[in-house]
């Protein structure tokens, strides 16, 4: 194929038949009651929100004065607490509504779940915990692993709210803090408060007239439930699954992950399709055993500003993640133009690039 950014002029395919289709699609995705979502505090659905990992056991409410509340317990609360547990910092509280350390890892353990960026970049404070990731793409449970690990190491477990939600927070010039209040009806106080929630913590189902009246089992991939399908983060073989009739709702990415699983243990399977989806090379492998052998020190560091300059467009030396993300989506964002193009011939460079993507 030749490189759809030599000319603008010329793409290589026709832009109305390709703009015709992305039309036609989205028709499909936005209309009236487009992201009209099923209300969770309904008692007809409440069941969807159930930790299936964690046991919620009862506690007495707490009152406690705290340096620093970070809100959320995934990656971003995790390393914040282990760097300011390293800078000296005694009093830190972590709160989450789930069960344990982890955030969108915690939750979504479901057969498959993988992260599609190089876990050698992902994965934080692999140098300081002397770790180095099993495969190039690390699965769901080896991460949430890993920042348990980091939580156990900097002491940010024993101290934390888990199960719990924080409901209102305030600040008190009279205390010089931040009041904040639990669904528990804890009182924490902290001279600091850190919102670390992430962006995919809210599960999300969409309002599907007569769902209410479905009597099997159902369950939202991240709230995966393996006492109903046999198997584990660890082993995709659903064994009571073998004589059942199971339906999977979508075809993104957390799908596509699952359904092998899905379809190798049940009895038949039907995947509920609105758009197709992209479909690229996934290109995991283990780690060869020689990757961890003299690396230098600040090579993680170094690693992710690679990454991040190719993503930026940046010119470097060496694509050190040469990966889907550095070939393709690095270019979408940040084509190379001409200084000559005019801004309509930009936007086609680019459009005619992601189209050879998706062919």
């Amino acid at each position: 194929m030749r490189d759809p950014m030599s000319t603008a002029s010329s793409p290589g395919f026709d832009p109305a038949a390709v703009q015709g289709k992305y039309a036609e699609e989205r028709a499909k995705r936005v209309f009236e009651s487009r992201g009209v979502l099923q209300d969770l505090t309904d008692d007809r659905f409440t069941h969807y929100l159930r930790d299936p990992f964690t046991p919620f056991v009862d506690r007495a409410p707490i009152s406690t004065d705290v340096d620093v509340a970070i809100v959320g317990a995934g990656i971003a609360g995790v390393v914040l607490g282990a760097k300011l547990r390293a800078a000296g910092i005694e009093r830190i509280c972590l709160i989450d509504k789930a069960g344990g350390i982890g955030g969108t890892w915690y939750w979504n353990r479901y057969p498959g779940v993988c992260c599609d960026v190089e876990s050698y970049i992902y994965m934080p404070l692999l140098e300081e915990m002397d770790y180095i990731p099993s495969s190039r793409y690390a699965a769901g449970d080896e991460i949430r692993r890993h920042l348990d690990a980091i939580a156990h190491r900097h002491d940010l477990v024993d101290g934390a709210l888990f199960h719990t939600g924080v409901e209102t927070s305030a600040w008190s010039d009279g205390l010089g803090s931040w009041v904040l209040r639990t669904d528990r009806a804890d009182t924490i106080t902290a001279r600091y408060l850190v919102h670390a929630v992430g962006i995919l913590n809210l599960m999300q189902l969409p309002r599907i007239p007569g769902m209410e009246q479905f009597r099997g089992t159902s369950f939202h991939t991240a709230r995966w439930d393996y006492e109903q399908t046999g198997g584990s983060p660890d082993d995709p073989r659903l064994t009571r699954l073998s004589d059942k009739v199971v339906a999977i709702v979508g075809a993104g990415a957390s799908a596509v992950q699952a359904v092998p699983a899905l379809a190798e243990s049940s009895k038949h399977l039907y995947v509920f399709q609105r758009t197709p989806s992209a479909i690229g090379v996934r290109d995991n492998r283990p780690t060869p055993d020689h990757f961890g052998e003299q690396l230098p020190s600040g090579w993680q560091r170094a690693r992710m500003e690679n990454f991040s300059a190719v993503m930026l467009g940046r010119e470097v030396a060496r694509d050190v993640t040469d990966d889907g993300w550095t070939h393709h989506m690095a270019r979408v964002a940040n084509p190379a133009f001409e200084p000559a193009m005019s801004a309509d011939e930009m936007l086609l460079a680019a459009e005619s690039f992601d189209y050879a993507v998706m062919e």
